[in-house]
């Protein structure tokens, strides 16, 4: 059985190590989201080595204890973060919170440079210079803001879904943007494997010691994630990629700035609304609702809502049935 888990294992590793250059790399699909995408994996390959390296030692360097390999956990959540809002167009609000996170990140693991040069140097490691305990708090108190860290990334990412789905639906008409399943599956797939990561960080803080069965469990959702999930995240472009300056702009930052439906006349436009209506019949569609007018049109539902209710004086279902 452990032979099994083994195999199952480094094959994920090579798998994960190849994808990881190939999102980097690709030509095809370049973009900043695929190359931090790809480093993403990369942190999973790097991890995956500090567990299940087979020898403890390379060239006499020990690559089995805290540190010895550069320190990664704290980089799965930013990097996981960073790629969602790439997706979604929204890294600039959260600039301060990367600039701080990607200097921590890179601070712990520079703890394995004096590590190796202690060790090219003398032959020792930093466990030479410090007790157990202390090396062992500070691997700890990593784990464990890495394991909230992540918590507050699935949290912002959620919470910047919602805000993309009702910027869609209030300043654009094409609501295929919307499609959005593939990044759902993207996010949540990472709910299992922290699930898992929490249980085990809990089990050691109960005196817990060896691998556990959550381990074992967290690597096979990690597994599920490097064969399936990240292949389709890879595929996708950005959700704003092409998209008018309308959609890019952050109703948080831009305040009363006019879009140019916005500047339009609204008498002329509810003009040229009632004509369409009576035109085109689609008072006929007895399901029809504010965004399929929308798409029809062209026109952004939170526009055409205001202009219904300011210039001809009903609400949206109104106006229709009285077509009807």
């Amino acid at each position: 059985m452990e032979s099994f888990i083994n195999t199952i294992v480094w094959a994920a590793i090579m798998q994960g190590l190849l994808l990881g250059l190939l999102y980097i790399f690709s030509k095809r699909h370049r973009s900043k989201a695929n190359k931090l995408l790809g480093f993403f994996l990369l942190c999973f390959v790097l991890e995956a080595l500090t567990m299940w390296l087979p020898f403890d030692y390379l060239g006499g360097y020990s690559v089995s204890q805290y540190f010895d390999l550069p320190e990664v956990k704290l980089l799965f959540p930013v990097l996981f973060l960073h790629y969602v809002l790439e997706k979604l167009g929204a890294v600039k609000k959260y600039e301060v919170f990367f600039k701080f996170h990607y200097v921590l990140v890179f601070a712990v693991m520079l703890l394995t440079l004096p590590n190796f040069i202690l060790f090219v140097v003398n032959g020792k490691s930093i466990h030479d210079y410090f007790s157990w305990n202390t090396i062992s708090n500070i691997f700890l108190a990593n784990q464990y803001y890495a394991f909230l860290l992540t918590i507050v990334a699935l949290f912002l990412s959620i919470k910047e879904v919602f805000r993309y789905k009702n910027q869609i639906k209030n300043a654009y008409s094409d609501l295929d943007m919307l499609e959005i399943k593939w990044l759902w599956q993207f996010i949540f797939a990472l709910v299992p494997i922290t699930c898992m990561w929490g249980l085990e960080l809990t089990r050691i803080a109960f005196g817990g010691s060896g691998m556990s069965i959550f381990v074992l469990l967290t690597w096979a959702f990690i597994i599920v994630f490097i064969y399936f999930v990240s292949f389709i995240a890879f595929q996708r472009k950005n959700l704003l990629e092409g998209a008018p300056e309308l959609v890019l702009a952050d109703e948080e930052t831009t305040g009363h700035k006019k879009n140019d439906h916005q500047s339009r006349d609204f008498d002329t436009m509810s003009a040229d609304l009632q004509h369409a209506m009576k035109s085109q019949n689609y008072y006929l569609n007895h399901d029809l609702t504010i965004y399929d007018l929308s798409k029809e049109t062209n026109i952004p539902p939170r526009l055409l809502s205001t202009c219904i209710n300011q210039k001809i004086g009903v609400n949206f279902n109104e106006w229709v049935n009285n077509y009807r």
